[in-house]
């Protein structure tokens, strides 16, 4: 029988090896996506019943620290000018 708890997937015997194709599979899905394409899911989640209020929320929060910085003047990376 398995002893994980009921709605959460077993643990993998290599969790590391899982842990670090995870990642790489996330940062390929978010390399190729937008806010608002979490949102759509965000809004299918919340039409099947889910509660997506902190995922929402965290995206707001994400929006706002992108606007932020697009509003900032950009920093040139070479050496400083005298």
């Amino acid at each position: 029988m398995d002893p994980s708890p009921p709605g959460r997937l077993p643990m993998a015997k290599n969790a590391t090896v899982d842990a670090t194709r995870l990642r790489r599979e996330t940062r390929t899905w978010l390399s190729q996506h937008t806010i608002r394409d979490v949102r759509t899911i965000a809004g299918d989640l919340e039409n099947a019943g889910e509660d997506v209020h902190d995922l929402r929320e965290a995206l707001d929060g994400l929006e706002s620290l992108v606007r932020e910085e697009s509003r900032q003047p950009r920093r040139s990376r070479g050496k400083p000018k005298a």
